[in-house]
């Protein structure tokens, strides 16, 4: 999978004037109980309609561009449901087993952003009038796609998107974290205890191997078969003389 295809954004509406102070923190269950995560108290889940709804206004706006579909949300509680920033969505992607030797050496971030902003930018239309891509990396020890980038939106000004994806045995599970600019600050710590906080039960936690480190190309798997039918001939050459001698 291309790693711009991971990044993913949309349009907001609204900001908030305060951020959650109440350190509580309660378990949400999410992907038929396979993730569990923790959220702070004044957090609350985006309902499936809302989330549908939101899907169908981004098409609309990026003129039927984007069509993107997120499995679940959250926001900070307030009277509007889905307007309201700092904000999470995930996404669920159901796109098969990925070897993870193919983030180990991503292209430099300066070719990222060379290559990504305008097909991003092309790509939403009249919302986004300017992306820039801050951080993209993988993080070998749990196995995580970190993106950061900074978008300006035509309506709302500066927003920092943090999307963090985590590879597992079915695909990936993606949260992106949405904040104004002026909140970033203030809610990256939280953003960190939510994203620290996923766990994956055993049938979906991410079971690297040792062939992962070289994912499959059509080369490879060429070499890999003619080396295969190499070897079978010499044991076959070897096993004909033991028999002659």
């Amino acid at each position: 999978m291309p790693i711009l295809d991971l990044i993913l954004v949309f349009t907001v509406f609204s900001t908030v004037s305060a951020l959650p102070s109440d350190d509580t923190v309660r378990c949400v269950t999410l992907y038929h109980g396979h993730v569990t995560l923790e959220l702070p108290a004044d957090w609350k889940e985006i309902p499936e309609e809302d989330l549908e709804s939101f899907g169908l206004q981004l098409a609309e706006a990026s003129g039927g561009r984007v069509a993107e579909v997120y499995q679940h949300g959250f926001f900070l509680d307030s009277r509007n449901v889905i307007s309201p920033l700092p904000l999470i969505l995930v996404q669920i992607r159901e796109s098969g087993r990925l070897p993870f030797g193919q983030f180990l050496h991503l292209p430099p971030l300066e070719e990222l952003q060379r290559s990504g902003s305008r097909h991003i930018i092309d790509r939403m239309g009249p919302v986004l009038s300017e992306l820039d891509l801050e951080k993209a990396g993988y993080d070998k020890r749990n196995h995580t796609l970190h993106l950061a980038n900074k978008l300006v939106l035509k309506t709302e000004g500066k927003v920092l998107v943090r999307s963090v994806s985590f590879l597992t045995e079915r695909g990936l599970f993606t949260l992106h974290c949405y904040a104004q600019a002026p909140q970033a600050t203030v809610v990256a710590p939280i953003f960190d205890r939510i994203i620290d906080s996923v766990r994956f039960d055993d049938e979906l936690r991410y079971q690297p191997r040792w062939v992962d480190r070289w994912p499959p190309k059509p080369s490879t798997i060429a070499y890999g078969a003619a080396a295969l039918i190499a070897m079978a001939l010499l044991l076959y050459q070897v096993r004909r003389r033991r028999r002659r001698s």
